[in-house]
């Protein structure tokens, strides 16, 4: 998850500079438009592409063959059994990110709520292909698809200047409703990456471009800007509506007056600075299949483990049903030597144990992982969030043996 947000804001930042720096202040609103919602979804959906390629390197893992194993724990100076603390920084973070997305979620649904109930509730008016809503709050027009939305008294009373109706009749004939939805959503889920609210902001800007574009087309530049003018200090609350005041600012201004430019040469600009981003995301993504990989057939089983507890495989070891990695990790006689080390051993009925220690040795002679501190988690099978059981450890020594070496006591706890 984190490499996919890294990516994704990498590929953002990118498509979202070209706009800033290069299109946004060229008068070309119908392709700022596409460019706009391509590149957002673009950018999220490229870091997700991954191509396999299968280079043969012909590495092969060391296998001492291990059947399905079972363990028990030798104690040493103290074992302590206190639960390991099962709410960390990274689970915080999860709940932190949860609790806001659910709140945005919240409300959006609500104002989605609020839309359709005004519909439901109000007297509504036929125009041409638009349906006018009327209600009773005061406040500038604004639409939502098919729907303009107008204070009925300002209607009834005709207070309204033509301009705003041809306005909001432009956002929902180009289907503007359908964007801010679209980035609504991917707000939900990423609220936290700053780029998608500069691309929220740039959207909407633009369909006011768009709209004032289809204004000036039958209306005076200087009496349409004076209607605006005299407009700037109205405003309404309907963050999911296309709103005739938004971002009324001098850029909006000077837009008008601009001639409309050519968009082919953006286009062939934009082109390469997508193609680089394609390949160097692709070329991140690639995976190779060489025989040392987890993704090998006789060792894959501790794959989904490493991916479900967000380990990297770094200097590790490979048995049938006994995986052991460390920062550092060498071994001397038949005698493993690992810092930082992480133990994944298969269990006979169908789960696994995570023994994690700053430093750990394991005899590949006995079997046995001897370590001075570290924490043991015993899943019954790999669907389980929660271990059944964790513990804190102090000076320990856990022996591995084959399951048909069942008569081998040991003055310990078994705990498999």
């Amino acid at each position: 998850m984190i490499e996919y947000v890294i990516k994704s804001t990498i590929c953002l930042s990118v498509s979202y500079g070209f706009y800033h720096f290069v299109l946004q202040n060229v008068k070309i609103p119908i392709f700022n438009r596409f460019y706009l919602l391509f590149s957002l979804l673009f950018a999220l959906i490229v870091p997700l592409i991954k191509i396999q390629m299968n280079l043969n390197i012909g590495v092969n893992p060391t296998n001492y063959g291990f059947s399905s194993v079972t363990g028990i724990l030798l104690h040493g100076e103290e074992v302590t059994g206190n639960p390991i603390q099962l709410l960390t920084f990274q689970s915080l973070l999860i709940l932190i990110y949860g609790l806001i997305s659910s709140i945005l979620l919240v409300r959006f649904a609500l104002n989605i709520y609020k839309i359709i109930r005004l519909i439901q509730t109000s007297k509504i008016v036929h125009l041409q292909k638009t349906q006018i809503v009327l209600v009773e709050i005061k406040s500038l027009p604004y639409s939502f698809f098919s729907y303009i939305f107008v204070n009925r008294s300002d209607y009834e009373e005709d207070r309204l200047e033509k301009e705003l109706f041809i306005h909001e009749q432009a956002h929902c004939r180009q289907f503007h409703s359908i964007d801010i939805l679209t980035v609504e959503l991917i707000k939900v889920i990423l609220w936290f990456n700053p780029f998608i609210w500069l691309y929220r902001k740039a959207i909407q800007l633009n369909h006011e471009y768009l709209a004032d574009n289809k204004v000036l087309s039958n209306h005076d530049l200087t009496d349409y800007q004076n209607t605006l003018i005299n407009l700037v200090f109205r405003n309404n609350s309907t963050y999911l509506a296309s709103n005739f005041n938004y971002s009324l600012t001098k850029k909006r201004l000077i837009m008008m007056t601009k001639n409309k430019s050519k968009s082919v040469t953006y286009k062939i600009a934009m082109v390469p600075v997508l193609a680089v981003l394609v390949f160097y995301f692709i070329s991140c993504n690639n995976e190779s299949k060489e025989s040392k990989s987890y993704e090998n057939n006789d060792v894959a089983w501790y794959h989904p483990i490493l991916q479900k507890h967000h380990i990297e495989p770094e200097g590790f070891n490979n048995f049938e049903n006994v995986f052991e990695m460390g920062t550092e990790n060498s071994i001397d006689d038949r005698i493993a030597t690992l810092k930082d080390a992480v133990f994944v051993i298969k269990t006979a009925k169908g789960g696994y144990i995570l023994i994690k220690s700053p430093l750990a040795v394991h005899n590949l002679n006995t079997n046995r992982i001897d370590g001075e501190t570290g924490t043991i988690e015993i899943y019954a099978s790999l669907k389980d969030t929660k271990p059944i059981k964790a513990y804190t450890l102090k000076k320990f020594n856990y022996q591995i043996r084959n399951k048909e070496n069942t008569n081998d006591s040991w003055d310990a706890k078994e705990i498999d």
